[in-house]
């Protein structure tokens, strides 16, 4: 693993912990055991590593969000695609996640750019592929980035607020993602009419 890589995965670790203002440069050069000026030269600063964290987040969630819209044959079964393909990923990315899914919702400057573009790229796709769906429109208008935040939080309040318990719990996710996804697939449909 570079250096380049241990301090990523470090500042990812401590900011899904904490938050990205409770951890400090120095903290964050220990858990990667590396010398915080290594974190200037490769992220610029904390917040050039924070971007980085969320650009990765960005790409995560947009390939799921890709690969479930061209899976899927109606809106029922791109509700249940969706919601398995985004918590498997989770899975395999906690800590990318959480920072991710905090900052989306967080209305910080030095991100709105990103924030920006992970929901209008996303809409630009799902609406190209609209008709697929036999949908013509939504209420959503300027409130994509509500409407966005609003489906990845209903799909990760487990991990947002109980600490990822059902979803790391194989016992238990199942039935997670079946609760999610049918509230999903209740829900959205008549939104989108």
């Amino acid at each position: 693993m570079t250096n380049k890589e241990r301090i990523f995965l470090a500042g990812a670790e401590l900011f899904a912990k904490g938050t990205y203002d409770s951890v400090g440069i120095r903290e964050i050069a220990q858990k990667a055991d590396a010398n915080s000026a290594m974190i200037s030269y490769y992220f610029g600063n904390k917040t050039g590593l924070l971007r980085e964290i969320f650009i990765r987040f960005k790409q995560l969630l947009s390939f799921e969000i890709r690969q479930a819209v061209e899976q899927a044959r109606d809106t029922t079964e791109l509700c249940s695609i969706f919601v398995r393909k985004v918590i498997k990923n989770a899975r395999a990315n906690r800590n990318i996640y959480l920072v991710g899914l905090r900052e989306l919702n967080r209305d910080s400057a030095e991100l709105q750019d990103l924030r920006t573009e992970l929901v209008e790229s996303n809409w630009e796709f799902f609406y190209a592929n609209a008709a697929k769906f036999k949908i013509s429109g939504t209420r959503a208008g300027s409130g994509r980035p509500i409407v966005l935040t609003g489906i990845l939080g209903l799909i990760f309040s487990d991990y947002l607020l109980g600490g990822g318990d059902c979803i790391d719990q194989k016992a238990a996710s199942e039935t997670y993602v079946e609760t999610i996804t049918l509230m999903l697939q209740l829900g959205l449909p008549g939104y989108w009419a």
